[in-house]
């Protein structure tokens, strides 16, 4: 592992720690009160506490292995087991939220003997308030800066849990003024905006997991990088997976001009390739076509092609033009419009139309990919 992931797994561990004691000690404070005043949410609050613990060791967990070199069964490492962590520590947070309101179903078809609230208790969740809502801005916080999904997710956590504390709060008062119990319907309140928050959580969290397209900042940022050398006449079909947070890898085809040699095409690529790694980004293969400046037939028809597939809703995007006069070729590829049902139909008319166009020559298709 590098210094970076060092001190990435490093910081992931410390802030996960922190939150361990910290809910340790909350979780032994709201149980013995609860348990002391007969206050059935202050003893709920107390459980969810040991619940995000377990977060945080998994989070612990999960942290130790995405730092995991690659081996021959997993090459591209174990990055995206902080997806996983994250998905199965939400997943054991919204079982505690859907339990917590089964539970105080329950305790309000059976009511149990109201709660004698005391100064202890309204410290004590005053305390819980502060220390959850400083500890969640603290992970989301740190969560951005060290790329960690898991972080982010228990500062959310963390920044739910404070709701908690003020709604048992907001029940305490109004039990003092008016003698009215409602700790019970506001703890099925929080429950649900709990459970809410995780279900948000779960999407982005299977998302990442089937894979999805990088952020488009990347995704610029990388483009430009290589549309920015000279002899790069274009940039086409860059595929990136993510194989955990700050690990990218993937492909990417250029355009160039025909008469380069292949020196300098193979020196184009290390280039790129190097270039991109110290961007964060490992580009296994640069794929090149040669498009030919020099001749005006080969630019009338490749522009002619560029007109006719605008017409077509489904084609976002032509590049990689190779146009063989001599043996009456013409290849390129297309970067479709995923979002379009007709698609595949736009796409074999784009075809025949060309092959009218042009009768006389092997038109080939490719598709490209837009991730």
């Amino acid at each position: 592992m590098d210094n970076n992931t060092n001190n990435r797994s490093a910081g992931i561990i410390k802030y996960n720690l922190l939150g361990i004691a910290m809910n340790l000690l909350l979780a032994v404070m709201k149980i013995t009160t609860g348990l002391m005043i007969n206050a059935h949410a202050v003893i709920l609050d107390g459980i969810n506490s040991f619940s995000d613990m377990a977060s945080s060791a998994v989070a612990i967990m999960s942290a130790r292995l995405a730092g995991k070199r690659s081996n021959s069964s997993h090459p591209f490492g174990f990055g995206r087991i902080e997806y996983l962590s994250s998905f199965v520590v939400t997943m054991a947070i919204m079982y505690v939220g859907f339990t917590t309101i089964i539970d105080t179903i329950k305790a309000i078809i059976h009511p149990h003997e109201a709660p004698s609230y005391n100064t202890a208790v309204i410290i004590i969740m005053i305390i819980s308030l502060i220390m959850k809502l400083a500890y969640g801005i603290l992970m989301r916080k740190k969560g951005k800066e060290l790329s960690s999904e898991a972080m982010i997710m228990t500062g959310t956590d963390s920044a739910c849990d404070s709701l908690f504390s003020v709604a048992i709060l907001v029940a305490i008062v109004i039990y003092k003024m008016t003698g009215v119990d409602i700790e019970h319907y506001l703890c099925i309140f929080t429950s649900l905006m709990i459970i809410y928050t995780g279900i948000g959580i779960i999407r982005e969290c299977t998302t990442k997991m089937l894979g999805s397209r990088i952020d488009p900042e990347d995704r610029k940022r990388i483009i430009s990088m290589i549309a920015g050398y000279d002899e790069v006449l274009n940039v086409s079909n860059l595929v990136l997976h993510n194989y955990g947070e700050g690990n990218l890898i993937g492909s990417v085809d250029i355009e160039v001009d025909d008469e380069m040699t292949a020196a300098e095409i193979s020196s184009l690529s290390r280039r790129i390739i190097n270039k991109a790694e110290k961007m964060g980004v490992v580009i296994t293969s640069v794929g090149i076509s040669g498009t030919d400046l020099s001749d005006p037939e080969t630019i009338r028809m490749s522009d002619l092609i560029v007109e006719r597939a605008i017409k077509y809703k489904s084609i976002k995007r032509i590049s990689a033009f190779t146009i063989d006069l001599k043996n009456k070729i013409i290849s390129f590829y297309i970067v479709p419009d995923y979002s379009v049902k007709e698609r595949e139909t736009d796409i074999e008319a784009f075809r025949q139309e060309l092959q009218k166009c042009f009768p006389a020559y092997h038109i080939y298709i490719q598709k490209g990919i837009d991730v």
